[in-house]
């Protein structure tokens, strides 16, 4: 069982306060592999029929990331933190790009979709 951090050091208080960009990037493979499936499983629910509630995961842990790794991961050291999650980010903002695209040609065989059964009718 994992609990809150409750006296931060000054160092960990330097970290908590960070923005995660990997946790933003990538929060439904980050969540689970920093023991927060149930904010993952969330995002993968809402992710087509309700992306409101995705992005705003993908905000809170923009923001909270950090302190959500800390509290539910185990690290070394905080150079150890540091490193896995420059990891993360640095492949966040590599496959960033390459889902957007496939986002934009879902939508877009979406919409043809929707709209050549509209004109069927």
């Amino acid at each position: 069982m994992r609990f809150p951090i409750v006296h931060e050091s000054p160092e960990v208080t330097k970290l908590v306060h960070r923005l995660n960009f990997g946790a933003a990037l990538l929060p439904g493979f980050w969540t689970f592999a920093h023991g927060a499936p149930v904010l993952g499983v969330f995002y993968w629910l809402f992710f087509l029929p309700l992306p409101p509630v995705s992005i705003a995961i993908m905000v809170y842990l923009l923001f909270n990331g950090n302190r959500v790794a800390l509290e539910r991961r185990r690290f070394a050291d905080p150079a150890a933190f540091r490193r896995v999650e420059r990891m993360w980010s640095v492949v966040g903002f590599v496959l960033t790009p390459f889902g957007l695209i496939a986002l934009f040609v879902w939508l877009s065989i979406a919409v043809r979709l929707a709209m050549a059964a509209g004109a069927a009718q």
